[in-house]
């Protein structure tokens, strides 16, 4: 079965000039964990996570937030986040994103979902362009 049969038509997207701030926003109340990001023609070009934002906030800490051992100050972070607020998100967003395209069959989907551990992966056409995302649970839903 092809992709754009088991796609979510999803094109929550943000635009990499905006700042950090409004992409917290955005991501809070979209509830997703991530967000591709688009140019002004609508064609992907990169991706960002809450993840990526907590490694900008706390370059070489996150590592750390792995072990019970390292409980942050989170009045750092708080601080941090508020140095980088206002920076663009091109700053810290991944420029190589996995994708499928809309013709791609369920089984690459899937196959790039769990090798790469992503919730999602951004569905493009064939210019480029953002038309939906591929989610964990489309899969599930159309494997059973």
């Amino acid at each position: 079965m092809r992709v754009c049969e088991i796609m979510t038509k999803d094109i929550t997207a943000v635009e990499r000039e905006i700042p950090v701030r409004e992409l917290i926003f955005i991501l809070e109340n979209a509830e997703m964990p991530n967000m591709p990001v688009v140019d002004e023609d609508g064609k992907l070009i990169g991706f960002i996570s809450e993840r990526d934002l907590i490694r900008a906030a706390l370059p070489g800490y996150f590592e750390m937030l792995h072990s019970a051992s390292f409980l942050p100050d989170m009045n750092q972070l708080a601080k941090k986040l508020a140095q980088i607020a206002d920076d663009p998100i091109e700053k810290y967003m991944h420029r190589e994103v996995h994708y499928v395209t809309e013709d791609d069959d369920d089984l690459r989907a899937a196959e790039l979902i769990i090798r790469e551990g992503v919730k999602n992966l951004p569905v493009v056409d064939h210019e480029g362009r953002l038309v939906g995302r591929v989610r964990r649970i489309d899969l599930l839903r159309h494997f059973l």
